[in-house]
């Protein structure tokens, strides 16, 4: 990163940045490569790991299905596949899911029950195409203490026990203040989730775009109504980020939850939907920041990811560890061959 990079690490446009982070020298290995194709190895999108287990699940924006991989020393290593989605749901064609997070919710939050929760962007295609697979949440059982599904599966046919909902498309469309948004394209500010978390019984979606007079927003949803009958309730909680500053993933954590930001819109097409200042699209480094989840606190800038430079694509956030004084994060990027893990240490 260039000098000025590192001066903007302990900066923000919002004020002094409050943490530290610290990029480890380490360098990380995957082995074998992600399945089953290139397309699929540049495009993972998010990733969260069943607590208490070495395992964990990656979710990429190119097609119908994910991937399970363990964790040992500095090592990714890639495991079973599993289909999500089948090619036809009710006589509709599915594309790709553009799945975009996923988070673990232990069976002590869910009567019982351990659940991975994933989630599609919600948002057109980068050609404005309305595709229906992307218009999906998921969900399944998996076992806390080997952290597989409680159930047979494999890469050719998704399970029944694989849960999803349509409904969130709805309530996004009626969801005050992000609702003229709502199935838009990405340079019109269009609604775009990249980050899922599950606190205190919310489902938190954490949104790429709309970014408005330099707010991102997370999408509040009681996680009770999530997979009901009828479209759940949502409220729009905006988290002020900085101009064309996007949630990228979200994870949690004690007391509230990570955010990893970057570029909200990579072309702002015409320039008529800036959110800030400035109508030309602004140099947007990763950044890293802790918030509450109460509406009423400010989100906490922790630094921006040094070696990293404006416009890189950090799209997946996995906490390793947690202390009293910090975090040990590992970020992965898109468009990067296996995502290009990255460890870095974040102090409180």
């Amino acid at each position: 990163m260039r000098a000025f990079g590192f001066i903007l690490l302990f900066m923000f446009v919002t004020g002094e940045a409050q943490g530290e982070i610290i990029r480890s020298p380490v360098i990380w290995s995957v082995s074998p490569p992600f399945e089953k194709n290139a397309d699929a190895r540049k495009a993972l999108s998010g990733a969260a790991c069943v607590t208490g287990t070495s395992r964990c699940f990656a979710v990429n924006d190119e097609k119908k299905y994910a991937q399970f991989f363990s964790i040992t020393d500095h090592k990714i290593v890639p495991e079973e596949l599993m289909r999500l989605l089948p090619d036809e749901v009710g006589g509709v064609e599915m594309d790709e899911i553009d799945a975009e997070g996923v988070t673990y919710v232990s069976a002590a939050k869910q009567g019982g029950i351990s659940y991975l929760y994933l989630t599609g962007s919600h948002g057109l295609s980068r050609q404005g195409a309305m595709q229906p697979s992307r218009f999906l949440v998921f969900r399944f059982p998996v076992d806390p203490s080997t952290g597989l599904p409680t159930f047979q599966f494999g890469d050719m046919d998704p399970g029944a026990e694989i849960m999803r909902t349509r409904h969130l498309r709805q309530t996004i469309s009626s969801t005050e203040v992000i609702a003229p948004f709502a199935e838009q394209r990405l340079d019109r500010n269009g609604v775009t989730i990249e980050g899922i978390a599950i606190k205190t019984n919310e489902a938190l979606f954490g949104l790429r775009s709309p970014c408005i007079d330099k707010n991102a927003f997370v999408l509040r949803v009681p996680l009770g109504e999530l997979f009901g009958d009828t479209p759940p309730s949502a409220k729009a909680t905006k988290i002020e980020l900085g101009d064309n500053v996007g949630i990228r993933d979200l994870a949690g954590v004690e007391g509230g939850v990570l955010i990893l930001a970057g570029r909200s819109d990579d072309d702002r097409g015409d320039n008529m939907f800036p959110c800030g200042e400035y109508r030309a699209s602004p140099k947007v480094w990763p950044s890293l920041w802790f918030w509450s989840g109460r509406d009423q606190d400010p989100p906490k800038p922790l630094g921006m990811l040094p070696g990293t430079q404006a416009g890189d694509s950090a799209e997946t956030l996995i906490v390793l560890e947690e202390s009293h004084d910090g975090y040990r994060t590992l970020v992965m990027f898109d468009g990067v061959e296996n995502g290009g893990p990255v460890e870095f240490s974040v102090t409180k």
